[in-house]
């Protein structure tokens, strides 16, 4: 299903960066991370305006503003130095490509329906793993993939070693309201203190992080409507957040897979991972659009010798987060731990259990409040579905808003014997759409 590409280009910032921004350090964070990228795509719908030409829907315009919010930005338009560990900010651009579908093979709304990454995988340039590999390589690309049905996919791929998925969220929000003459735009100011807070050492990955080579898992998006989350709730004794409930029926469902596949035996130990984003839980509190990598993570090993119920489960999730949350608060106190015990405390056990058959490891990562849905670029129109770009580990969730925002859209990525053995469970087949 591969679109025909009708042109590809850099988009320079309207204005020149200026010459004390020109160097952009990385932090320790954004050097122990995976060499990938962080891509999101965004669906809308036909516009209705059919004076338009489909084929040149608002690209001037979304390539203008891209250049208009390109400064505020402007280590997306710089190129990775790997040998100085830098981002060289002399304005080369970001990749801006135009792409379409000419035949009636690729349906837009049967794409949306299946939300698979390998069938998305082409509306994103480049792929996950294709970054940093040249000094000429951009940071950012974006693509615009028009449908014959006239609907249109915005897609944005970030690297990973600059930028997390907030940040990308950020940079999202504040594009979509500059092309929509919004003045949220003007409101969205990034800032970039990372380095100032958690500086690099300047040499390579202190962790082995790294990602590794395709093939990928298989990815497929799950829908926990607002119906699936108030029926989970009505089963708990306490009311807990939606994300703490899906995460809680995800885990139970990958344990049970896992128990599943050595004949109903005893499940190996299970390591889960959240990811904590740091903005608003420090003292004090790191700005709301601060960019860069500001994510701690919190591991918790739990023993799988008996089941474990999903109320077990939420509560256990909780308190490994509650923790995290308290070391986040304290990371800047004098009397604290200092950013360094935080971040690296409890990694190097963690990524020992990664590394090892022994363990059973889940990741989790929460995009939910990252507004993708309300991303509107200026022709009237939000949109109707979000997809994300490949991860390259096993068993790790993405979790997202829906569109209606009173539930979740759950990207699970495993092998394709887990993903059929996963769609089998109870739970996942009773509260879930996919």
């Amino acid at each position: 299903m591969k679109p025909n590409i009708i042109s590809r280009k850099l988009i320079k910032p309207c204005t020149p960066t200026p010459p004390n921004l020109n160097k952009y350090k990385l932090s320790y964070m954004d050097e122990n991370l995976p060499q990938m990228n962080v891509g999101i795509i965004l669906f809308y719908p036909p516009n209705p305006n059919t004076n338009i030409p489909k084929e040149r829907i608002h690209i001037h315009e979304l390539e203008k503003s891209l250049s208009q919010i390109s400064p505020q930005f402007y280590p997306l338009a710089g190129r990775f130095i790997k040998n100085d560990h830098l981002v060289d900010c002399s304005d080369q651009g970001v990749e801006f490509v135009e792409a379409e579908f000419v035949d009636d093979d690729v349906d837009f709304i049967d794409l949306l329906s299946k939300m698979e990454t390998r069938q998305l995988s082409d509306l994103l340039q480049p792929k996950f793993h294709q970054v940093d590999e040249l000094p000429t390589d951009p940071l950012l690309s974006v693509q615009v993939t028009q449908f014959k049905c006239g609907a249109l996919a915005v897609s944005v791929s970030v690297s990973h070693r600059i930028f997390d998925a907030a940040s990308v969220g950020t940079f999202i929000a504040a594009w979509s309201s500059n092309a929509n003459n919004n003045n949220l735009g003007g409101k969205i100011s990034p800032s970039f203190e990372s380095i100032e807070l958690f500086p690099g050492n300047g040499t390579s990955p202190e962790l082995c992080l790294t990602a590794p080579c395709p093939p990928t898992p298989v990815g497929k998006m799950f829908c926990f409507n607002n119906d699936a989350i108030m029926s989970l709730r009505s089963k708990l004794t306490t009311y807990y957040s939606r994300v703490r409930v899906v995460c809680a029926v995800i885990a139970k469902a990958l344990i049970e897979v896992d128990r599943a596949k050595r004949g109903g035996r005893i499940s190996r130990p299970c390591q889960i991972i959240q990811t904590i984003n740091m903005r608003g839980r420090t003292i004090p509190p790191l700005p709301k659009h601060s960019c860069g990598n500001l994510s701690v993570l919190a591991p918790i090993l739990i023993m799988t010798d008996k089941v474990v119920g999903i109320e077990r489960l939420v509560d256990i999730l909780g308190d490994g987060l509650e923790k995290r949350f308290a070391d986040c608060a304290e990371m800047f106190s004098p009397g604290g731990r200092g950013w360094q015990g935080v971040i690296t405390g409890p990694l190097s056990d963690m990524v020992e259990k990664l590394c090892s058959d022994e363990v059973n490891t889940i990741v989790f990562t929460d995009w939910s409040k990252l507004g993708l849905y309300e991303a509107d670029f200026g022709w009237g129109q939000k949109p109707l579905g979000a997809g994300i770009g490949a991860t390259p580990h096993e068993k790790t969730i993405v979790l997202m808003d829906n569109k209606e925002g009173d539930g979740m859209e759950a990207w699970v990525h495993l092998n394709g014997e887990d993903m059929a053995y996963f769609e089998q469970d109870e739970d996942i087949k009773l509260h879930t759409m996919s």
